[in-house]
């Protein structure tokens, strides 16, 4: 057993060093540790060779984070006593939720590798509202994403897309929280902390990292399929939705309903929906529309809540998909009527 523990100990670590030196490295060196597949025009390939290439496109970019993310999401759920993760993301108390959104943004992954990292906490004695907070945070206001936002865009538009999607993601999960949904799913995860904490004063540090290790399969075999589901689903929007034609209705009112929910069915990682988004600027895009796509569409991703789908029941997922929305269509019309202009 020992010997099991220290080969699982060794994993546990080797692969969570492993995936950070995957996100770390081409911030540094300025170009990817492996190859990375691009192709030039998704729509040239067959309908059934799209989501494939697609799906191969987009696991030579992101497979470094995935591998990180899950690591991360075990660590925490074996590691973090559980009372230390009630008393920080506890939600019965407003602070919890101020802390998970300003802690969040420290981390530069997108709302599909944020999942597991969700699960961990979740599974570690989080509150649903705070985790959800969490959750929503990371994706949309990333220290990264908002300095590309600023340099690319414009700094007006990174200041707003910060104070939106902070004071959003914590609305959205304290009201998750009162739900009975919400409530339903605080005491499943409740009553699974509770066993794990039976035995959690026993654990030496091989042990919590071999259950580290059996947690981030869990959370792997759980959330990954249906998140890669979403993924494929998602090119053909990517091959055969013009940017052309949807550029046109972004203008407007009816500019800023669209550019926060055309989000859910075109997803972006992290930092592409910048780019994404300034190309339609140049095709005509208003900055409303495009605060509400760069709010809407990290946090309601079509794999996304397919891969959280697997964690937590379906009315909290349509849910907070719904809100976020909402405070992304918000988001539009106060910044068109505050600011205006780029």
């Amino acid at each position: 057993m020992k010997s099991k523990n220290l080969i699982k100990t060794v994993l546990t670590w080797g692969l969570l060093l492993f995936g950070l030196l995957m996100l770390v490295y081409p911030k540094i060196a300025h170009h990817p540790f492996f190859p990375i597949f691009k192709y030039q025009n998704l729509n040239s390939y067959g309908p059934l060779i799209i989501p494939v290439v697609y799906l191969w496109s987009y696991l030579t970019r992101a497979w470094g984070a995935f591998i990180f993310a899950f690591m991360f999401g075990g660590i925490i759920a074996a590691f973090i006593p559980t009372q230390s993760m009630r008393r920080m993301f506890s939600g019965k108390s407003i602070k919890s939720y101020f802390f998970a959104a300003a802690f969040a943004p420290v981390l530069t992954i997108c709302s599909c590798a944020m999942i597991p990292i969700f699960g961990g906490i979740l599974i570690a004695g989080a509150g649903i509202g705070p985790a959800i907070s969490f959750l929503l945070m990371a994706p949309a206001a990333n220290i990264l994403a908002l300095l590309f936002t600023g340099e690319i865009i414009s700094w007006k538009l990174a200041l707003a897309r910060l104070i939106f999607s902070f004071f959003g993601a914590i609305i959205i999960g304290y009201i998750l929280d009162k739900t009975p949904w919400g409530k339903a799913e605080e005491k499943r995860y409740g009553s699974i902390t509770a066993a794990r904490t039976s035995v959690g004063e026993t654990r030496n540090f091989y042990k919590k990292s071999a259950d580290a290790l059996n947690e981030a399969w869990g959370l792997t075999s759980k959330a990954l399929p249906f998140l890669l589901l979403g993924v494929a689903a998602v090119s053909y929007v990517e091959a055969y939705l013009p940017k052309e034609v949807v550029a046109t209705f972004l203008t407007g009112s009816t500019g800023i309903f669209l550019g926060a929910a055309i989000g859910v069915p075109m997803y972006t990682p992290t930092l592409v929906e910048v780019f994404l988004v300034k190309g339609l600027i140049n095709l005509g895009m208003s900055p409303g529309a495009a605060i509400a796509f760069l709010i809407g569409a990290p946090m309601a991703s079509i794999p996304s809540m397919l891969g959280v789908s697997r964690l937590i029941n379906w009315r909290c997922v349509v849910n907070y998909a719904i809100l976020a929305i909402i405070i992304g269509i918000i988001a539009g019309f106060l910044y068109m009527g505050i600011i205006g202009t780029l």
